[in-house]
């Protein structure tokens, strides 16, 4: 579901802004808390996850697939997020990272700068920095939503999608204009509305329920390397649906990122045995 998100993102940002996508996406996301109590966690906590794990890493993996960024590769990109947390944990929360962890970021980074000259003549380096800036929110998200503990992951999704949509709509508002804004509304699409119920009920809803039980029932380090598939799906989906060429430098690339958030993980498994 999450693989496929990202080309069903790239056929959405075809019907609305980038703002406009992202407001409506919350607010439905959000709709569950009519019935659904909140989770018994500090509102700081719904915030960093609403903040950081949604506003600011969607936002940017938009602009990032709106500049012409492909879907795969956005993916592979944004997977980055595993590396990342394990340095924003290491600095924000002194939390020591092992020689392999280290290692596996510096092959990950390696692969971003194959991936970044694989792009050149026809994508913009831009583009290839808003993903990683999308990693990098993504990743902070991660140490709020780490700390939710004891409570229900759908709860806890659908009342963080609650905080997103008002200032995604003011900047909406005021940068594409009200028509925009109501567009599915006032110009509603099968398509836009399809690609808006894909990303709020199997995506949100369904998808972190799902992932919120394995980590419940498993170890982090055995779920973990799960993560590896969605990159590896959103190739596959965007290769067939957009045609996405995944061949030569940038397929060394993307091998050298999966190798490098793999080597990542590992390296946390064999600390947590």
């Amino acid at each position: 579901m999450w693989g496929l998100n990202f080309t069903v993102i790239r056929f959405g940002l075809d019907e609305y802004t980038p703002f406009t996508f992202a407001t409506w996406r919350f607010f439905l996301s959000a709709l569950p808390i009519l019935f659904v109590k909140r989770p018994a966690i500090p509102w700081g906590t719904l915030a960093g996850i609403g903040g950081f794990m949604f506003t600011g890493q969607f936002i940017f993996l938009f602009f990032a697939m709106q500049a012409g960024l492909p879907p795969g590769l956005t993916s592979v990109l944004v997977q980055l997020q595993g590396p990342l947390t394990v340095v924003l944990a290491a600095l924000l929360l002194r939390e020591h990272a092992t020689r392999g962890q280290w290692l596996g970021l510096a092959v990950a980074a390696l692969g971003v700068l194959v991936i970044a000259r694989s792009v050149e003549g026809n994508i913009s380096i831009v583009a290839v920095a808003l993903a990683l800036m999308s990693a990098l929110t993504w990743a902070a998200g991660n140490l709020f939503f780490r700390s939710a503990r004891g409570v229900s992951m759908f709860a806890v999704t659908v009342w963080a999608s609650l905080l997103p949509p008002l200032p995604l709509g003011i900047a909406a508002l005021v940068l594409d204009g009200p028509r925009a804004l109501l567009a599915p509304v006032l110009d509603p699409t099968l398509s836009g509305w399809g690609v808006l119920f894909y990303t709020a009920v199997p995506v949100m809803w369904l998808g972190y329920l799902i992932w919120g039980t394995l980590l419940r029932t498993y170890p982090a380090a055995k779920v973990g390397p799960i993560s590896l598939l969605v990159p590896c799906a959103a190739l596959g989906f965007s290769a067939v649906l957009t045609g996405e060429p995944v061949g030569g430098l940038r397929l060394v690339g993307v091998v050298i990122v999966l190798g490098g958030v793999a080597t990542g993980l590992f390296a946390s498994a064999r600390r947590m045995r």
